[in-house]
């Protein structure tokens, strides 16, 4: 078997290159190919004060894994007893459950007890290692840290183009105060999966896709200020669109930052956005 190991967090241009190489190691030795990554992330255990949100949840995470071609992935739980473990009985655990021929690994991984097994360690105990080097885009090395910035600052165009595809954030669609539909603009609010990461607060353009197909939508995170919102909202305006979309499950693919989360002082100005923002959504998205 030819193993990767990594908290893979989106999933992104970086990790896929290293799952290439751990496909091709496969091929080569005639073994197959297998991918081990930890649930929740190892930083929330260890420094729980700096637990980064998810940018891909673990049902996210592996339909992405999948989808790229890997034979096998395998989640584990991480927790403190996990992380007590030596390099040597980290090993032994897996050596129990399958047969390693070939690690493939960043240059950068580290595991057991105070990460004091890596490239070097393993070599040095007879083990067959693929070190990949660093992926970079325009000459800087490629981190779900970037990522995860980017997300949070709007800048969902720039990170849609490390992660190579669209930033998207799914959930069943949740019971409103139909203001959107009193506007004119029917929205549909779905709930957040826990630590998903959320993009910074304002408008966007977008598609959706519903069990009826994909469709450009006009997206919006934020409070409702202009009603005195105090609860975060995750909402889409589907561009011909006509249905009940209650309780059904909606993806939600960002495209670009098109203004803040604004408190208008009418609800006509509000309005005026509001087509303002489907215009700009319908020519963005399709081009």
């Amino acid at each position: 078997m030819a193993l990767t190991i990594g908290s893979f967090d989106g999933v992104h241009l970086g990790h896929i290159d290293v799952i290439r190489h751990v496909i091709a190691a496969a091929m080569a030795d005639q073994a197959q190919s297998a991918l081990i990554t930890f649930e929740p992330h190892p930083r929330c255990v260890l420094d729980p004060a700096n637990c980064p949100q998810s940018i891909t949840t673990l049902q996210e995470k592996l339909a992405l894994i999948e989808a790229a071609g890997i034979e096998h992935a395998i989640v584990l739980r991480f927790d403190r007893e996990l992380a007590s473990l030596s390099p040597q009985e980290f090993i032994d655990r897996l050596s129990a459950v399958m047969d390693l021929q070939r690690w493939v690994i960043g240059y950068d991984f580290a595991f057991g007890r105070g990460r004091t097994g890596n490239a070097h360690w393993l070599l040095e105990h007879g083990h067959q290692v693929d070190v990949v080097p660093p992926f970079k885009v325009e000459g800087r090395e490629l981190h779900s840290s970037e990522v995860r910035r980017l997300i949070t600052a709007g800048e969902v165009d720039q990170a849609n183009r490390l992660l190579g595809r669209e930033y998207a954030m799914a959930g069943p669609v949740e019971a409103g105060e139909q203001v959107g539909r009193q506007l004119g603009f029917p929205t549909a609010n779905i709930g957040v999966e826990p630590n998903k990461l959320i993009p910074a607060l304002g408008a966007y353009a977008g598609r959706a896709r519903a069990p009826e197909g994909d469709f450009i939508a006009a997206l919006s995170v934020g409070y409702r200020p202009t009603f005195g919102g105090t609860q975060l909202r995750v909402e889409a305006f589907l561009l011909d669109f006509e249905g009940d979309l209650y309780q059904r499950r909606l993806e939600l693919r960002f495209v670009r930052y098109l203004h803040p989360d604004i408190k208008f002082p009418t609800t006509d100005d509000l309005v005026r956005q509001l087509h303002q923002d489907v215009a700009d959504t319908r020519r963005i998205v399709s081009r």
